[in-house]
Parts: C-alpha cells; sequence; structure tokens
C-alpha cells in the first residue's frame, strides 16, 4: 500500500510516496542509489568539500541559487552536481574552460589514458581509505561559547514572518512553510553555528539553538484541522520572538 506526503510545504514539486505496511508502519524500500552516476555525484561533493574551501552552509546556500527553472527540472543529483560546478568556479578552484575541456576528454576513449596518468594528487586530496573514518567522525556545529539563552522549555513562541537574514535572498534554516507560526520550545540544544552567517562568509557567529514544536494544523490549516500531529524543528533564537 502506497500514501503519499506534500513535500515540506512546497506543493509546486508534488508528492512523496510512502510504502506501508499492513499495520501501518512505514516501509524502507527506497534504493540508497537509483542510478550509478548518484553515488559518484556524492562522492566528488564530499571530495570536493574537503578542501576546506567553503562551508557546509554555503553549498547549501549553492543549490538555492540556482536558477528556479533549472532548480525545479534538476533531479535531486543534478543540482548537487550543478551547484558544485558553480562553487568550483567561484572559489576559482578551476575555471569554465578547464571544465568544457575535461568534460570533452572524459567524452573521447581515446582520452582515457591521458586522464589516468597525468594529473597529481592534491595535497589535501581526501584518500578512499580515510572516508570511512572521517565520515563517521563528522563535524559537530556545536560551540562552547557562554551566552546565556533568552528562551527556556515551555515558552510560548511566534516565528519571524519573512526571511530573517539580513541579505536579501540570503541563506536561513527557518523553512517558509513555518514562518509567522506559533509553536512552544521544549528543548534548548546550546550554542550552535549560524548558518544565516556562516553560508556568507561572515563567520560562524554561533547562536542558542532549541527546538519548537509546532501543531500540524497551525503549520498547514487547510489540510486537516483535526490532526493531533505535531511537527517539530530545531531553530535559531533570531528565528522566533515571544508569544505574548
Amino acid at each position: 500500500m502506497k500514501r503519499v506526503h506534500d513535500m515540506g510545504g512546497s506543493y509546486e514539486y508534488g508528492e512523496i510516496p510512502v510504502s506501508l505496511d499492513s499495520e501501518g508502519d512505514f516501509i524502507d524500500d527506497e534504493y540508497v542509489f537509483k542510478y550509478s552516476w548518484h553515488a559518484k555525484a556524492l562522492a566528488i561533493t564530499l571530495a570536493s568539500g574537503s578542501l576546506g574551501e567553503w562551508t557546509l552552509d554555503e553549498s547549501r546556500h549553492a543549490r538555492e541559487c540556482l536558477p528556479p527553472k533549472d532548480y525545479k527540472n534538476f533531479s535531486y543529483y543534478e543540482r548537487w552536481i550543478a551547484s558544485l560546478v558553480n562553487l568550483l568556479i567561484y572559489k576559482k578552484i578551476v575555471s569554465l574552460k578547464e571544465i568544457i575541456r575535461f568534460s570533452k576528454l572524459v567524452d573521447d576513449k581515446n582520452s582515457q589514458n591521458y586522464l589516468n596518468k597525468s594529473f597529481k594528487l592534491d595535497k589535501r586530496a581526501w584518500l578512499s581509505q580515510n572516508v570511512k573514518k572521517d565520515l563517521s567522525i563528522g563535524s559537530s556545529s556545536s560551540r562552547k561559547i557562554n551566552i546565556k539563552p533568552a528562551f527556556k522549555k515551555g515558552d510560548l513562541v511566534r516565528t519571524v514572518l519573512k526571511n530573517p537574514n539580513t541579505i536579501q535572498g540570503g541563506h536561513t534554516r527557518l523553512p517558509s512553510y513555518a514562518m509567522g507560526k506559533k509553536g512552544v520550545v521544549t528543548k534548548y540544544r546550546g550554542i550552535h553555528v549560524f548558518p544565516d552567517t556562516n553560508a556568507h562568509s561572515f563567520g560562524e557567529k554561533p547562536l542558542p539553538l532549541y527546538t519548537i514544536e509546532f501543531n500540524f494544523s497551525e503549520l498547514w490549516p487547510s489540510e486537516n484541522e483535526s490532526s493531533h500531529d505535531i511537527i517539530c524543528l530545531d531553530l535559531w533564537e533570531p528565528y522566533f520572538k515571544k508569544q505574548t
């Protein structure tokens, strides 16, 4: 049996099919990578990120900055590759001419030996034997800074009505469907890197992070007003104010 859910408040992207068993429990029947090139797209994105030329928040913003037509029509990993190319060029790691040149070489079977033998690894290259270990360690966004949180568990809050980033069209982790909505603080998460500045090379500027609980009907009132479901979002302090 399949059940469909709309995608995160963005109805124009269609529905996500969800498989359920006879008990109504979720069935994970998705491929890890539907096509082999998806794995390569992930690998080259992680390898490029390991150069340390941009942050995770910058890479997310790069995907957001794709032309709306491309963002809507590209598949998930096509967006990753397109935004990665833009980052590589913007950071002057490669040029557009170099990308065009090597794309032609890849398509030319007579050039395969040249591609395999004529390059030296960058000193920052992420070696395959280190990938599993490094990914298992991860990179925490938590920072030990003495900042007193302004909110506590149980506080009633309302999120801001528009993108809280002071940069027009700037990156934020506050979803558009959750703007101007009432919720309640359920947990304080500590001090974490602030994506709204980190995505634009303005520094980490860590701030208090909280889990905010919303009623389903508050976020999507026209869908199912009788629903007792709740949605929890981890939001930074500038994203909301105390509800009076």
